[in-house]
């Protein structure tokens, strides 16, 4: 994703304050990109603390350089989708490139990078893919995609909340800084430190050392700087107020003071559990859900689509989350957009919540009922649409009915997919069809089981063919949440399915997926 429209967005909406230590830095950096060897940087700090912010304006000078600059983000709730991170910089330029751009990279090249970024599945050709310990290949097929990348012009790849990254992600960037691009490339990753993963840690560490890695990392504001933020519309005794109750965090400066606005003083989270779960104070978590309040049934109910959907998200899948029209989602985004609790971005109908919390405080207050059949009518959207298994089994997984056959093909198949490249991934999806694959106690008595795996994209999650009925079965048994009976698949076959199943997950070597399976093994 280029830095335009969004970036654009975070600056106009989020005023820069302070930080000229950290500014300096930047321009420094910058000079090193364009004179000397490929070079990588390190933000870090808490939730809130304006890591976002400080990308952004380092994308706003390197642009003003001319300088490429593609940006994604991870995402808290989708942390087991391949490549997420790199996918979501990089996928929508590379569809708008020339096919003949790519042409130099080399058949092999291109094909391993068709594993890897959805927009160039048609490069995909019959052949022997790199084994799961050969990795290195998708590594130096995405480095060689960036050195092209850079070939006219420097490029800047910014890579925000990466502590969400799935492995492959982590692993493809710590290829990336032990054996940087050939071009004039910078990689600015923002941590929260406290939270990073420790392959991640060490990658990180290491670079630093070996000096291809700047590291900055964000303190609270001064008073003086959280006075310039807030601005002249609040008196010095309540903006000292609140840079008490904030601590300096500029998120949470903003947010209370957006109460403050509202409601003419503070106020508390009632829901102390909310607040834990968000990882926020409980004034701030207060402060969040006076802002929700203000929606409409509507428009709040979209939002909570939204951020089942995902971050960001497209109007058609939170409008099957939320079980409304498109046209109703769409007035509802106005709304939302209004209120600035969600933004544009670069890609047409695509929108992102304001700030990662804002989406985790909106997910987490949702009702756990609610939130099951939401994460079930978007696997359900997403299979008509025909899909990728990867898009689907992130909500397959979170809806799944124990016995669901349609379920534990499409978590099979995703595993079967990521397993190359992204073995950790290929375990959680594993693990998870290994769950939905128990039997319900009340078919103990029969031995049967079996796994469907079909040729061609499975059939909706739980939609009438996705459940197999036996000839004599009444059709009044297909009431919303009953099963109705299962054939008797032969003992082999289905044995021979779980099997497979289990074996994939032994070889990836996830311990809570081997014992899961010992414990429900089929007797067979």
């Amino acid at each position: 994703m280029t830095q335009g429209v969004e970036a654009r967005t975070a600056r106009e909406h989020d005023p820069f304050v302070g930080r000229a230590d950290e500014l300096d830095c930047v321009e420094h950096v910058l000079d090193e990109v364009e004179r000397g060897p490929p070079n990588a940087i390190e933000v870090g700090g808490e939730p809130g603390i304006g890591k976002t912010r400080l990308l952004a304006e380092l994308g706003a000078h390197a642009e003003l350089r001319g300088h490429l600059v593609l940006m994604g983000a991870a995402s808290e709730l989708e942390r087991e989708l391949p490549f997420s991170v790199f996918v979501h910089a990089l996928d929508e330029y590379v569809a708008s490139l020339d096919p003949g751009q790519l042409s130099t990279l080399g058949a092999d090249v291109r094909a391993e990078l068709a594993h890897v970024f959805p927009s160039l599945t048609t490069l995909r050709r019959e052949g022997k893919l790199a084994l799961q310990h050969e990795r290195y290949r998708s590594h130096r097929a995405v480095r060689s995609l960036l050195e092209q990348l850079a070939e006219t012009r420097p490029l800047m790849l910014v890579l925000d909340d990466f502590q969400w990254a799935d492995s492959a992600s982590v692993e493809l960037l710590g290829a990336l800084l032990r054996r940087p691009a050939a071009a004039a490339v910078l990689v600015a990753v923002a941590v929260r430190p406290c939270q990073l993963p420790k392959r991640l840690a060490v990658a990180l560490e290491r670079a630093q050392r070996a000096g291809a890695l700047t590291r900055i990392e964000l303190g609270a504001l001064t008073p003086l700087e959280a006075r310039e933020l807030l601005g002249e519309t609040v008196d010095a005794a309540r903006a000292a107020a609140l840079y008490e109750e904030s601590g300096g965090n500029p998120f949470y400066l903003e947010q209370l003071a957006r109460s403050l606005t509202r409601s003419g003083g503070l106020t508390f989270d009632p829901h102390g559990e909310t607040a834990a779960a968000i990882g926020v104070p409980s004034a701030v978590a207060a402060a969040l859900f006076q802002e929700l309040a203000l929606l409409s049934d509507d428009a709040r109910l979209v939002l909570e689509g939204a951020a089942v959907a995902g971050d960001p998200f497209e109007p058609e899948l939170a409008a099957a989350a939320a079980a409304v029209s498109e046209a109703a989602a769409l007035d509802a985004i106005d709304q939302l957009l209004q209120l600035d609790l969600i933004r544009i971005t670069d890609v047409p109908r695509r929108f992102r919540f304001r700030h990662p919390l804002i989406r985790r405080a909106v997910y987490e207050a949702t009702a756990g009922g609610w939130r099951l059949a939401a994460h079930e009518r978007c696997a359900e959207e997403l299979a008509a649409r025909g899909a990728p298994v990867a898009a689907r089994a992130h909500h397959v997984e979170r809806s799944a009915r124990q016995g669901d056959f349609g379920a534990v093909a499409v978590l099979g198949e995703a595993g079967e997919a990521a397993a190359r490249l992204a073995p950790a991934s290929a375990a959680r999806w594993f693990g998870a069809a290994l769950v939905s694959f128990r039997r319900r106690p009340r078919a103990r008595s029969a031995p049967h089981c079996c796994l469907h795996a079909p040729a061609a994209s499975p059939p909706p999650v739980n939609s009438p063919k996705a459940i197999p009925t036996s000839s004599n079965a009444s059709g009044s048994r297909r009431r919303t949440g009953e099963y109705a009976p299962r054939p008797r698949a032969p003992p082999s076959s289905a044995c021979s399915a779980f099997r497979r199943t289990r074996t994939a997950t032994s070889r990836l070597r996830s311990p809570n997926s081997i014992a899961q399976s010992r414990r429900r093994r089929p007797n067979c």
